[in-house]
């Protein structure tokens, strides 16, 4: 394959400051029709070089923690040597009041510019107060910045990775007083060279270059506490941040979305191999828990030259819960009498998750690198339950569960730039541990077994390697992407009863090849982009082969705000994880058992998904508008024949017709004046699972709707701000077999007063 070069140029960049001196380590993009299309950092000289495919005008951003943010037109017609004088960051002066309504945002090619100052009132604590006043973006359930319903791939911290993907950590511990500016990157060139969106947090001069941080203890009723600190040290010796946190109020730290990503490995294309790990039960924040505490810590460093760049971060969380629930349950008419008890529960949990991140970027004088990633993830969950049942018979259960979880990743790539085009080789690793202990004692027999206890080992290992190839490619007429690769994997579980004596050995292979071709094109005012890939597999002794596809459509008209207007289809194919191909009853601690019907490792389950977006953005008077539909559909899905036996339920796991998936959002942001905003969201959701009971045919669908508002000041030179909202949910389930439903309505009206007492 070969491609042929129109033009070919090195544009030589060399920065210095006021006083002449030149300015390493600044951050310079290359930008091109608002998309970043190459990213630097100067040198000890403040010297860096592009290599451009073609000549033109192009536009230059330079941001760093010592200057202020500067953006420059050049045309490389003209000129091929470009020197640039930064100003240092400097104190603002004196704030000047303005009468007229402050635009609270600007675009400046691939960049959205948050005005702080329009939404600043005195009263925001953390820089998650300040975010969820920004039009467009808002901090979902699980702690993630969204912007237009979207989450964020990265929160950074001048223009630095700062712990990973968890936004938490940087939204709750960094203050809002530390924050100067929020910049919104829609093309923003991770450490690993992938493309991704970021949201970009500016600190004040004070806080640069020195130690800072802070200390809170709060005290109150019933003995809770919360202890927090965090310490900053931003440089050029390198980054530094500690935080840690002890509290008592159920304050978690690390989120379900967090776990999960801690747990997952990066990929080329900045997607994320997931892994098949139990959600820890002390995560489970519901309305039953009694009291929890939480012990968290991180530590972050990084640093960044021309030619060597590294960050390594640890997190470590240790958590302790107890719960205490009654419940009353009646069954169905005609239903076993025994079905009906009523039941107290109450539970001590405790047990740490953590992971360890170290990425380092090796750069060459040839316009290539290496790309190195480590990843080391531990869990370990202490679940211990004392259960009473009160029926025809009273009835004790002690269920004792431990959860173990290994994971360890690496990955390594080597990146060649050559003119318009970019090599990519990669190899990576990773090995998951499983191991599972579930111990439960009862005055009655379990499980239909004349055993009063149950004593079960279950035990996953898996091992996955692989060897990946690309080819990207930018030029006038459409920049494409190939890619090549084959991966081996290897999943083994062993699983024990020891009253029963049951022992069951299974072994899964799988060898995936796969060839990938995509595509981006901008023609006007719409943007096309599409992939087709395809898919040979072999499961143990079966040969599969499947193609997956997707495509987007996006068209931003003319007009005085901001629209788009997006589709999106995309179609990938699934197979069963080994815990669900089991024969033997796997045991929980639900008092639940689960084990494999009718699947088989070969099974392709096809997921169809399509979106649509509209939104509307008008920066200069801070008002959005945005609309998402989603719809996924998945044939044949996975899905369970449950049997209930009145102590226990059983599952077998087995082949529907379909599951089926609905998702809108409606949601807006307006500025009724300079001292009001109201947001409002409307969000609806719909599924359906074909699935059985008792070996009949049954239809569940759940339906949950929400529609809130929230009015909320922003009086200048006020002590008082206040925020007055409310939240109307609806929840409905229904089952088909049994033509039942139940339904739930909540209304919570909310009213907030904040202040900012300040002593001179």
């Amino acid at each position: 394959m070969s491609f042929s070069i129109a033009w070919s140029q090195s544009i030589h960049i060399k920065i210095k400051d006021n006083t002449n001196k030149s300015s390493e380590n600044v951050n310079v993009q290359l930008i091109k029709n608002g998309k970043t299309i190459d990213f630097k950092k100067t040198n000890n000289a403040g010297q860096c070089i592009f290599e451009l495919s073609e000549k033109g005008v192009f536009s230059l951003k330079f941001t760093s923690v010592f200057y202020k943010t500067k953006i420059l037109e050049i045309n490389t017609l003209d000129q091929s040597d470009f020197e640039i004088v930064l100003e240092p960051q400097v104190q603002e002066i004196q704030e000047v009041e303005i009468k007229s309504r402050p635009k609270i945002a600007k675009a400046k090619e691939d960049t959205i510019s948050f005005n702080l100052k329009a939404v600043r009132d005195g009263t925001e604590r953390t820089t998650e107060d300040l975010i969820k006043k920004l039009p467009g973006l808002d901090i979902s359930d699980n702690g993630k910045v969204t912007y237009k319903g979207n989450t964020i791939g990265q929160v950074l911290v001048e223009g630095n990775e700062f712990f990973g993907k968890n936004h938490k950590i940087a939204t709750q511990n960094l203050s809002a007083d530390m924050i100067s500016g929020i910049d919104l990157w829609q093309n923003f060139t991770t450490l690993s060279g992938n493309q991704s969106t970021a949201l970009n947090l500016k600190l004040k001069e004070e806080y640069k270059g020195k130690i800072t941080g802070n200390i809170e203890g709060n005290y109150g009723t019933k003995n809770s506490y919360l202890a927090h600190s965090n310490l900053f040290k931003l440089g050029k010796i390198g980054n530094l941040a500690l935080i840690a946190d002890a509290n008592n109020i159920a304050k978690d730290p690390i989120s379900f979305m967090d776990f999960y990503e801690m747990n997952s490995q990066e990929n080329i294309e900045n997607s994320s191999s997931s892994v098949d790990v139990e959600i820890p039960s002390f995560l489970n924040n519901d309305n039953k828990v009694k009291s929890k505490s939480n012990q968290f810590g991180a530590l972050q460093y990084s640093k960044s030259k021309k030619s060597f760049s590294i960050t390594a971060f640890s997190i470590l969380n240790n958590a302790s819960l107890e719960k205490l629930s009654t419940t009353k349950r009646t069954a169905f008419e005609g239903q076993p009498q025994n079905y009906n008890f009523n039941e107290q529960k109450a539970e001590k949990n405790k047990g740490y998750l953590g992971t360890t991140q170290i990425k380092i970027k090796k750069s060459f004088d040839d316009k290539s690198f290496l790309y190195y990633n480590f990843g080391y993830n531990p869990t370990q969950d202490n679940f211990n339950q004392q259960t009473e049942r009160y029926s025809e018979a009273s009835t004790f259960y002690d269920i004792r569960n431990t959860v173990k979880n290994n994971n360890l990743s690496n990955f390594l790539s080597w990146n060649k730039q050559m003119n318009n085009s970019k090599i990519i080789l990669a190899l990576s690793q990773l090995n998951e541990n499983y191991s599972g202990r579930l111990n439960v004692l009862s005055n009655n027999n379990l499980f239909l077994t004349n055993n009063d206890f149950l004593s079960q080992r279950y035990d996953i290992t898996s091992n996955k390697y692989s060897l990946d190839a690309y080819l990207k490619n930018k030029n006038k007429l459409v920049n494409f992407n190939f890619h090549s690769g084959l991966s081996y994997k290897k999943d083994a579980s062993e699983l024990l009863e020891f009253a029963s004596q049951t022992n069951e050995s299974k072994k899964i292979k799988i060898y995936h090849y796969i060839n990938d071709l995509s595509f981006y094109k901008q023609f006007g005012k719409f943007d096309f982009s599409g992939s087709l890939s395809s898919h040979f597999l072999t499961i143990n002794e079966s040969e599969k082969h499947y193609f997956e596809k997707s495509f987007k459509i996006k068209y931003s008209p003319k007009s005085e705000a901001s629209t788009e207007i997006g589709i999106e289809y995309n179609s990938r194919y699934t197979t069963p994880n080994i815990r669900l191909l089991q024969y033997s009853p796997v045991y929980t601690k639900e008092l639940s058992s689960s084990q494999n019907g009718l699947l088989t490792p070969d099974l392709l389950s096809n997921i169809e998904n399509y979106k649509f977006t509209w939104n509307r953005f008008n920066m200069e008077k801070g008002s959005l508008l945005f609309f998402i539909f989603i719809y996924e559909k998945i044939k044949p899905s996975i899905t369970s024949d449950l049997k209930n036996f009145g102590t226990f339920s059983a599952l077998q796991n087995t082949i529907g017709q379909s599951k089926d998936r609905y998702v809108s959002v409606l949601s807006s942001d307006n500025r009724l004046s300079k001292s009001l905003n109201l947001k409002s969201k409307f969000s609806g959701s719909i599924f359906k699972d074909s699935n059985f009971i008792a070996g009949n045919n049954n239809v569940t669908s759940i339906y949950n709707f929400e529609l809130s508002q929230k009015l909320s000041t922003n009086f200048k030179n006020r002590p008082l701000q206040f925020d007055l909202g409310y939240t109307f949910t609806k929840g409905i389930f229904e089952q088909s077999f049994f033509n039942t439903n139940s339904k739930q309505d909540n209304l919570k009206i909310s009213l907030g007063i904040r202040t900012n007492i300040k002593k001179n």
